[in-house]
């Protein structure tokens, strides 16, 4: 059997595992190597077959997505690993799972199975925040990865809280920031928002309202999500009321512009179009402050709308802050977990 390298990339939510693992799959250099690369966002759930579809969906480019999904949702477990060995079978193959939870070695050795027929020098990259994942599924040394060291934390922070060279001019205000991102961890995805919520933001006290405030000891040490509660705290209230719908999509969902403002407009959430704008105008404008505060990611202008993605971390957030109004249901309904429930999305299986 063909034995193909898995490398683990292990680290704390928000320390830069997937955007390490971006680098490389995108560098112009592994193309040279590797003519098929396939992505894959693993998440929470490994379900196997859903699995195997994402991998076969991503190393296709049939221009009849929806109706080739389709038929791959009605083949059973056997037939899919037939057709990804068929796919993958003797290809030289880069494949990159990120956001592995999974700890089920009978599930790891099941999709591998499948994996083993590509050419030997194939790899695969594992993204995990958990080590004995990582020891269970890689075949090489994990990378781990550590956070900022806090001069470089408070250079990341200065650098999106004020304009270049602005901070010279708030010294105490650097130095509440000194004492803000000690409590981040060195986790950099913690260091930007905050940072970035305090842009422009001069009256002492907002800054000491962060730096002080007692969310800090409510989560354990290394969490981000006080970072980013406290960073939507600092939002407008129309951005309160928006973001939170945003946990009505799946986790790595490729979010687009025109989706999310339909979404908003008829929750009543945008505001009336002054002149010469429309309401597409206000949504859009919304995403950007969302994308300036590094809520958003991967954001492309297409011309006519955007596309893009929110960190899993941010994701939960938005789930944290609807007390329960918003629920993504998956695979079945919870009557305690609806309670509070005043909008559910039922998205697609796979």
């Amino acid at each position: 059997m063909i034995k193909i390298s898995v490398i683990p990339i292990v680290g704390l939510g928000g320390v830069g595992k997937t955007t390490l693992a971006k680098q490389v799959f995108n560098d112009e250099r592994i193309d040279k190597y590797f003519p098929s690369k396939m992505w894959v966002c693993v998440s929470d759930s490994f379900d196997i077959k859903r699995v195997i579809i994402k991998i076969i969906n991503s190393s296709q480019n049939s221009t009849d997505a929806p109706t080739y999904q389709q038929n791959l949702r009605d083949l059973d477990i056997h037939q899919l690993q037939n057709h990804l060995k068929g796919k993958l079978k003797g290809q030289m193959f880069l494949l990159v799972l990120d956001d592995v939870w999974n700890e089920d070695r009978v599930k790891w050795v099941e999709l591998m199975d499948s994996i083993q027929v590509g050419a030997a020098g194939s790899q695969i990259l594992v993204t995990t925040r958990n080590h004995s994942i990582a020891s269970m599924m890689g075949n090489i040394s994990s990378h781990i990865l550590v956070g900022l060291s806090l001069e470089d934390s408070l250079s990341v922070f200065v650098k999106w809280a004020f304009k270049e060279g602005e901070e010279k001019k708030y010294p105490h205000l650097v130095n509440i920031g000194r004492d803000i991102v000690k409590r981040c961890g060195g986790i950099p995805l913690a260091v930007r928002t905050l940072g970035s919520s305090l842009f422009s933001k001069y009256e002492t006290d907002k800054w000491e309202y962060i730096r002080d405030n007692e969310i800090w000891n409510s989560q354990d040490t290394g969490s981000i999500l006080p970072a980013l509660v406290l960073s939507y705290c600092q939002m407008p209230c129309y951005l309160k009321e928006c973001f939170p719908l945003f946990s009505l999509f799946p986790k790595d969902h490729a979010y687009d512009s025109f989706d999310i403002a339909s979404l908003w407009r008829a929750h009543g959430l945008l505001p009336p179009p002054i002149r010469n704008q429309t309401l597409k105008n206000s949504a859009n404008q919304f995403l950007f402050e969302l994308f300036s505060v590094s809520f958003l990611q991967d954001f492309i202008d297409h011309g006519i709308g955007f596309t893009f993605k929110i960190h899993d971390l941010v994701h939960y957030c938005a789930e944290s802050v609807t007390g329960g109004e918003c629920s993504l249901v998956k695979d079945s309904i919870e009557g305690s977990d609806l309670v509070y429930a005043r909008h559910l999305s039922f998205p697609e299986a796979y």
